[in-house]
């Protein structure tokens, strides 16, 4: 006999509903939800239903309601959703292994928006990073740091929220797999070779080569995963 699961109701199958329109973006941080009224009838139930299933997601913070006001995304509904003990819980559970095929997959797309949109703020921001991972370079943890701050301002540097997100949720994974590489012959020295090309792609918007230089950097993870991992 496989595990029990827990019957939803209507009331979950609205709220998870909403949820999937905070995280795809359709229901943006600070717009406002149709009113009540309006949503009930959508979905076919009544008022007090539609109210229980705001009253949910006002319990895990991706809500907010006021008298007279109406209901509205939280500014920081993406944290709530990333930062959830059920999320947390499945990252635990994730590998080295794991972690890279989930870098991979997106941050050679992000690498290219950035060279798409990148400002001037961004590039102090990245710049700023990479000149932290030459100053830490005798210090393992100052390198790390920095390594973890690079990234963050490439994401940034994408102006695309729910793409950013990924990294604040998978940043203590990422601290872990970049502390046991660094401790390689040559990882530090490499790494800073690499993510220049990165910065100065990004800085020139060239997007071909951004993209070719976040491979480049990805391929390299991957070797030292096969021979050292």
């Amino acid at each position: 006999m496989g595990p029990i699961r827990r019957r939803t109701t209507i009331v979950d199958d609205i709220a998870e509903e909403l949820r999937a329109l905070i995280l795809s973006g359709q229901l943006k941080p600070g717009q406002y939800l149709e009113p009540q009224k309006v949503l009930a009838v959508r979905y076919g139930v009544g008022l007090s239903t539609l109210r229980e299933s705001i009253q949910a997601l006002e319990a895990v913070g991706l809500v907010a309601s006021h008298p007279g006001k109406g209901t509205w995304v939280r500014p920081d509904a993406l944290d709530a959703i990333f930062n959830s003990t059920e999320v947390k819980t499945r990252l635990g559970e994730l590998n080295a292994q794991q972690v890279y095929e989930a870098r991979s997959v997106i941050e050679v797309g992000l690498t290219r928006f950035a060279a798409l949109s990148a400002t001037s703020d961004d590039m102090s921001a990245i710049w700023n990073a990479l000149q932290k991972m030459e100053a830490g370079i005798m210090d393992e943890q100052a390198f790390v740091q920095a390594d973890l701050e690079f990234h963050l301002a490439v994401a940034r540097a994408g102006h695309n929220q729910l793409l950013e997100q990924f990294y604040y949720l998978v940043r203590d994974l990422l601290s872990e797999v970049i502390s046991e590489m660094v401790l390689l012959p040559n990882v530090k020295e490499e790494s800073i070779v690499l993510q220049r090309l990165i910065a100065e792609a990004i800085q020139s918007h060239q997007v071909d080569q951004a993209e070719a230089a976040a491979l480049a950097h990805m391929k390299y993870i991957e070797t030292l995963l096969k021979y050292y991992g």
